[in-house]
């Protein structure tokens, strides 16, 4: 499997001035706990890594995998998003120490921040409104399509039920499929014997 790439500067930058920022909301003790903790994240797709080194109270976010760490995580956006939001961790890949992941989640989950504040700061003035409203519209329509697969699931199991036998009708038909068998074969047998003279 190819090495991921690293993920580039600038976008290093921006994610490590936002973890900081809401690092910084999160209780002492959660923050002190990353000091000196390595977490390497590959986001496949596109295949791009960065990893995470603890320092102090706040975390430098450096490109591609920076060895040596104490784990490496691997995944879509979408499981990243539900491992840091959810504690979700099933579409993920994990090799290392679980403990700095679940120390990384702990602090940002623990933050108590003021997003739209943030998003002025980072993205500039009058952004919060706006970017807010896509971050809304962008889940929503995750949401959506989420409950919408379920339904064509649950749809389309219900129409290819009616194809499937109820329950025991193969185990009966399998019976009754033996018992003619055996019925065909002992009538074999007696027009032979009929046929012999025998009868």
């Amino acid at each position: 499997m190819a090495e991921p790439a690293a993920l580039p500067s600038p976008v290093t930058a921006l994610v490590e001035t936002l973890l900081n920022e809401i690092l910084a909301a999160a209780p002492e003790p959660a923050r002190e706990r990353l000091a000196g903790r390595a977490v390497a994240i590959v986001v496949e797709p596109p295949g791009v890594a960065f990893s995470l080194v603890g320092a102090a109270d706040r975390l430098q976010v450096i490109g591609g995998v920076e060895e040596p760490v104490d784990a490496r995580v691997a995944g879509s956006p979408l499981s990243l998003g539900a491992a840091m939001t959810r504690d979700d961790r099933s579409g993920l890949q994990l090799d290392g120490d679980a403990t700095a992941l679940s120390d990384l989640q702990r602090a940002l989950g623990e933050a108590e921040h003021d997003w739209a504040a943030l998003f002025e700061r980072v993205a500039g003035a009058g952004s919060a409104g706006p970017l807010q409203d896509l971050f809304r519209r962008a889940t929503g329509g995750l949401r959506h399509a989420a409950t919408r697969s379920a339904e064509d699931l649950a749809d389309y199991a219900r129409d290819e039920a009616g194809w499937l036998p109820p329950s025991g009708a193969f185990e009966a038909f399998s019976e009754d499929v033996a018992r003619l068998r055996d019925d065909t074969a002992r009538l074999e047998a007696r027009l032979r014997r009929l046929e012999s003279g025998d009868a």
